[in-house]
């Protein structure tokens, strides 16, 4: 995730020439102008063309690719702030699930405090490892070994992860675990018998966030909606140049490199953040989150108070 202070308006127009989507547009961009000025060139050098439509009618196709484009993209960034909702809920419910052993658990209980911190540290980097490789626009393949380096100090990393590889859903996997020694430690008296409901209420919301991201992972914009939407703005992006230049001139390649940049810029903008999981510079900064979650879980579990 790009890290940016909005108050420096400077920096940020600046900023729009590293930018992935300008990097994307520019020989697009240019080929408009070329276009435009081959078209312009006809139509006053060389021979009238006779135009389909003009300005007028642009400017209700304009407004209908303005609906278009507003629903796009306010489509994708709904994906995207689910998306660290979701990834908020879970920071908050480790750290709830963190803070309640931490206090249950006898201060003499190493063993079960580092079991749990191992567990809790470890799923945050496992679930961004598997959201990465589902879905129909998988970036990688899933690498547990990868994913659980990312936690410094993780305690046993090697055999977790082993035991994960073959676990047809590794978040599952540490959950269940999570459970069973939940209910293991109640039965042995190191957890309270009333404590029961409360942990596994709080377990439970883990199942809600993995559910949640799996689901914004496997269900992308109907491919019919995003492609209309990219033929209506290279449909309207090769009709610009008819319709302006008897009027304009010239003038025209620069009016169509900037409408061409906008709307078309706005496409791959919703592109780049509809899959809020994956590694571009726009999606989310899950393993950030899951290195904080792995030191909060040092913090409240393995420290006793």
């Amino acid at each position: 995730m790009i890290r940016y202070n909005p108050n420096n308006w400077a920096h940020v127009l600046l900023g729009v020439f590293r930018s992935p989507v300008s990097k994307t547009l520019a020989i697009d961009v240019i080929c408009v102008g070329l276009y435009s000025a081959l078209v312009v060139w006809l139509e006053r050098d060389i021979a009238r063309i006779p135009r389909p439509f003009g300005l007028p009618v642009l400017s209700l196709l304009g407004i209908i690719l303005g609906l278009l484009l507003v629903f796009r993209t306010n489509t994708a960034y709904d994906r995207w702030w689910e998306g660290r909702k979701l990834w908020g809920q879970l920071v908050n419910c480790s750290r709830a699930l963190g803070r309640q052993l931490g206090a249950m658990l006898p201060a003499d209980a190493t063993e079960a405090r580092q079991h749990y911190r191992e567990l809790l540290g470890a799923f945050p980097a496992c679930l961004a490892a598997h959201l990465r490789a589902i879905g129909p626009t998988a970036d990688q393949q899933l690498n547990l070994d990868d994913a659980l380096a990312s936690e410094s100090g993780l305690e046993g990393r090697a055999r977790l992860a082993q035991e994960l590889k073959t676990a047809p859903h590794a978040p599952n996997r540490i959950l269940s675990r999570i459970a069973a020694a939940l209910h293991s430690d109640i039965n042995k008296g190191l957890l309270p018998a009333e404590a029961r409901m409360s942990l596994i209420s709080l377990l439970s919301e883990f199942d809600q966030v993995a559910g949640g991201c799996e689901r914004i992972r496997r269900t992308p914009i109907p491919y019919s909606y995003s492609s209309y939407i990219r033929q209506f703005i290279l449909l309207f992006g090769l009709a610009v140049p008819f319709a302006m230049a008897p009027e304009y001139g010239y003038g025209t390649i620069i009016a169509s490199m900037f409408l061409f940049f906008s709307t078309m810029g706005l496409e791959l903008l919703a592109t780049e953040v509809e899959e809020p999981f994956g590694t571009d510079a726009n999606d989310l900064p899950l393993d950030e989150i899951s290195l904080r979650i792995a030191g909060d879980m040092e913090d409240l579990v393995v420290l006793p108070l």
